[in-house]
């Protein structure tokens, strides 16, 4: 299938299609606050010690 067949410029569409819904899928709002408040513990840990 060459780069210029019809058939290999759907293949890419979808699967084009299929990473930008996949992009829309993202964590919830809470993890994403969890992981801050983490991350941002291991950092005051860090300087303290």
């Amino acid at each position: 299938m060459g780069c210029c067949s019809p058939e290999y410029r759907k293949v890419v569409k979808e699967e084009e299609e299929r990473i930008n819904q996949k992009g829309k899928d993202s964590l919830p709002l809470w993890a994403k606050m969890g992981i801050v408040l983490v991350t941002a513990g291991v950092i005051v840990t860090a300087f303290i010690l």
